[in-house]
């Protein structure tokens, strides 16, 4: 991804852990609660999983290894509650399928669900093979439907839950190259936005919330992962390095701590919003609900020339 492709703030933003997200405010918020985590081996997904293990959830980690959750399990364990890993295939529906059966058995009734899970690779369409294309297209979008749609129905009759999905910036811009990533993450932060809205028919607006989350600039394996020399030899260096690192300078922890936030229901006023980690939550939850609904501050839209409203 080319870092010019993105806006660059000049609002001071997050980097870390701060206070109203710490661990140390948050703590003995989730206890007696169930959390899921996809993509826990690593990463965002550990550092997520870590976070909410120390709110005193009991936390069921998935990726598509058991060893490779390993250390996870023994972070999350360091906080006093049942950690228990699983290998899945979010993509791969009878297997999830199955994997929330025994979660559900293992632990209990799912109360926090965050969709972590993801893969990427950077290649223009006419360089890449369909199956890659659809590969990413399945684990950063139909994996979230597949693992929302398991424990929706049980949410909703006890009449609580919260689901986070991770997104990313490269969801709301159009960065050549990276075509299936792009649409799935958009697709997940359009799902979150519709979700939240079939909870308003239900009445189940405040008791079920969704978030749509961007991690922030994390350098992940799978972010700083180099150029494929095919794609290199005819298009030159598609990124430059150096920039790009410096770009990504947040911490895994930041995301954590801010899943970990909103697990707890102190955000339920962003509840069906597209968040960034590095924005203060407090600075949001100040704004008001109603006013970042009415200026359509963070959800995807369009604007049209002449002020052309996007009517039917």
């Amino acid at each position: 991804m080319d870092p010019a492709e993105f806006g660059i703030s000049t609002l001071p933003l997050q980097h870390e852990p701060y206070a109203a997200i710490s661990s140390e405010t948050l703590a003995g918020t989730n206890v007696g609660k169930v959390a899921v985590v996809t993509g826990a081996g690593r990463g965002i997904g550990a550092a997520i999983a870590e976070a909410i293990a120390k709110t005193g959830a009991n936390i069921a980690l998935l990726d598509l290894s058991v060893e490779s959750q390993a250390e996870t399990k023994s972070e999350c364990e360091k906080a006093g509650v049942k950690a228990l890993a699983y290998s899945c295939d979010v993509a791969d529906l009878e297997i999830t399928q199955k994997v929330f059966q025994q979660i559900e058995s293992d632990l209990g009734s799912i109360d926090i669900l965050v969709n972590c899970a993801g893969i990427f690779e950077q290649r223009p369409l006419a360089m890449a093979s369909f199956e890659s294309i659809w590969r990413q297209v399945e684990v950063n979008f139909k994996g979230p439907l597949i693992t929302t749609h398991l424990v929706l129905s049980g949410m909703m009759k006890r009449r609580q839950g919260c689901i986070i999905n991770i997104a990313s910036r490269s969801g709301t811009v159009d960065v050549p190259m990276c075509l299936a990533y792009n649409t799935s993450k958009a697709a997940l932060i359009r799902m979150t936005h519709t979700l939240q809205r079939e909870m308003e028919l239900d009445g189940l607006d405040e008791e079920i919330q969704f978030y749509g989350l961007h991690p922030g600039g994390v350098l992940t394996a799978m972010g700083s992962s180099a150029t494929a020399a095919d794609v290199t030899e005819k298009y030159g260096i598609v990124k430059d390095e150096a920039f790009y690192k410096h770009l990504f300078k947040d911490a895994p922890a930041l995301c954590g701590q801010t899943c970990a936030f909103l697990s707890t229901g102190k955000g339920k006023e962003l509840r069906g919003l597209y968040l960034d980690s590095r924005q203060d939550v407090t600075k949001l939850l100040a704004a008001g609900r109603e006013f970042l609904k009415k200026e359509e501050l963070n959800r995807l839209g369009v604007k049209f020339l002449d002020g052309y409203c996007n009517e039917p």
